[in-house]
């Protein structure tokens, strides 16, 4: 019930004795001016009772109005709360949709550059994405889709078109898993591009490298390019392994101590390329 009703009803109990006596004045008066013919029966009292009864119509309309004013709001208030949830649904599958679509045409973007990248490069490789990774002071590896079924075996190089990725360590029948260049258990033989000197990079364990035996002597600057020196076989001469950042004195004053930004960004790395063809061997 609402607030002006309880009021009314309230008013009406605690005044009833004045409206009882109060009709019971109007009908004697009623009965008193009938027999005059100049005046309609009960119009005296007609007119007194829509005197006093016309405000409280006006209450009783107002209150029903406000009810069903109120009422209608309600049903408009659930309708547009049940259209605002479906609106909200079908942003959600919006979104999702565009994040797949989004994903879709990076990945074919990656694989195109893949592609283009094999059609260049005069050996053999086939595309494969990374299922897992494993990141520790004692292990940088990733998993990659394709194992012994699709042609895999240990010792196969790993590259992208950065760069060097690392090489198979182990394979399965339908995984394989691939020693990162960063892994303290790597090492590559590689030159400098400006001046020819030969080294080997090892990894840091962390997420870089190490050029080492460079003597104190030799000439090598930051901003240098590290490439691949085709000596063990494994990799393809020319590969681009990392940039020297970094040149001190060793502590052993015969070496310098040079570290190596990689050529591969591996915590952003997705899909690689296997080169299928073995026994690279440097010709100069």
């Amino acid at each position: 019930m609402r607030i002006s009703e309880r009021k009314l009803s309230h008013f009406f109990k605690r005044h009833h004795l004045l409206f009882v006596s109060l009709f019971l004045a109007l009908y004697s008066l009623h009965l008193a001016l009938t027999y005059q013919k100049d005046i309609p029966r009960g119009y005296v009292v007609r007119q007194t009772l829509a005197v006093i009864m016309t405000p409280l119509e006006k209450l009783l309309l107002g209150s029903q109005r406000a009810a069903a004013e109120t009422w209608s709001h309600y049903f408009f208030l659930v309708g547009l709360k049940e259209e605002n949830d479906e609106l909200k649904r079908q942003v959600v599958e919006l979104r999702s949709e565009n994040d797949r679509l989004m994903e879709a045409a990076a990945l074919d973007l990656r694989l195109r550059e893949l592609f283009q990248y094999k059609e260049a490069v005069p050996w053999h490789s086939t595309a494969a994405g990374i299922v897992a990774y494993t990141g520790s002071l004692w292990a940088q590896t990733v998993t990659v889709n394709k194992g012994a079924s699709d042609g895999m075996v240990k010792d196969l190089a790993v590259i992208t078109p950065a760069g060097v990725v690392g090489r198979i360590v182990e394979a399965g029948m339908s995984t394989s898993t691939v020693l990162l260049a960063i892994d303290v258990r790597s090492d590559i033989d590689v030159f400098v591009e400006r001046t020819r000197l030969k080294g080997v990079v090892e990894g840091n364990g962390s997420d870089g490298m190490v050029l080492k035996y460079i003597m104190l002597d030799d000439d090598v600057v930051v901003g240098d390019r590290i490439l691949t020196a085709g000596i063990t076989g494994i990799y393809p001469k020319g590969l681009v392994v990392g940039e020297i950042i970094k040149i001190e004195k060793s502590r052993d004053n015969f070496f310098k101590f040079i570290e190596v930004r990689p050529a591969v960004r591996f915590s952003t790395l997705e899909d690689v390329a296997v080169i299928t063809d073995t026994g690279f061997f440097a010709k100069d």
